[in-house]
């Protein structure tokens, strides 16, 4: 194979190539984008349905609160079993822990290591309750923590109780692995598919080029008449009428080469017969 014909042959595949990049690669970022915005919805969907559970939980540890005094003098009394937040965990794979305090921070009942409150309630909280969601690092693990301001009410005082609930996050995570996996594989199928989809419909495409290329390979040496392609779409058809204008002239221009060489042979026949007379 000569090297004309290798670089036909190079940029044949580098066109059909382009036109497989040039579909297939904006499909996969789009598809990527979309993969990682489906998978961020649904961790923020994640958070907000485990976010329900702690705040169920904050809300079960209220009610068994009690207090004694008002104002300042208030004491605050918490009986809460650790069973009351079995309920909660999910599994087993998660950890639930709490704590409940005044609103200065004094410590009544719970684990006193876990982080007091800094923050400040949401102007516009997601639900009705004076509550505050945020995350946070608990004996050297990640947790959620949720964040109750329930006022405590009885006969005997009134006072305002700050109740933390944290959890560990082992459940979201999988569950997000899980759901992005899932989602992953989808993904790449949907790209497997239009991938194949994408390579048949460029085979299909471009099987006209071969079977014109097929056509004039076949012809016989000399052979310029011109080139019948009813079949070709309209996107070959300027290639199609130029070439048979390129071929056109060719003819002509044999022609008028047979023609001098004709005139210029009957015109040196005689001066060669008075020299060969000679």
């Amino acid at each position: 194979m000569n090297p004309g014909t290798t670089q036909n042959v190079a940029r044949h595949h580098s066109l059909r190539r382009r036109l497989l990049l040039g579909i297939l690669l904006p499909v996969a970022l789009f598809i990527g984008f979309n993969t990682w915005s489906l998978y961020r919805q649904t961790l923020a969907s994640l958070n907000t349905a485990y976010d329900r559970t702690l705040l169920a939980s904050a809300k079960s540890i209220s009610e068994q609160l009690d207090v004694k005094g008002f104002d300042d003098a208030a004491q605050l009394r918490a009986i809460v079993p650790y069973s009351a937040l079995e309920a909660f965990e999910a599994d087993n794979q998660s950890q639930m822990f709490y704590r409940v305090s005044t609103l200065s921070g004094e410590m009544v009942s719970g684990f006193e290591d876990l982080p007091v409150w800094r923050g400040s309630i949401p102007d516009k909280p997601p639900y009705a309750a004076l509550v505050d969601f945020y995350d946070d690092q608990f004996r050297d693990r990640d947790v959620r923590v949720a964040v109750l301001l329930q006022p405590v009410a009885s006969s005997q005082g009134r006072a305002m109780a700050v109740i933390q609930v944290a959890e560990t996050l082992e459940v979201r995570e999988t569950l997000a692995l899980q759901i992005l996996w899932n989602t992953l594989l989808r993904q790449a199928l949907l790209i497997a598919v239009i991938a194949f989809t994408v390579v048949l419909v460029v085979q299909r495409a471009t099987r006209p080029v071969r079977q014109l290329s097929q056509q004039l390979q076949a012809r016989r040496e000399g052979d310029l008449s011109p080139i019948a392609a009813p079949t070709a779409p309209r996107e070959l058809q300027p290639l199609v009428d130029a070439t048979n204008e390129v071929m056109q002239r060719l003819r002509h221009l044999l022609r008028h080469q047979k023609r001098f060489v004709r005139d210029a042979s009957h015109q040196l026949r005689t001066p060669l017969a008075v020299l060969k007379t000679q």
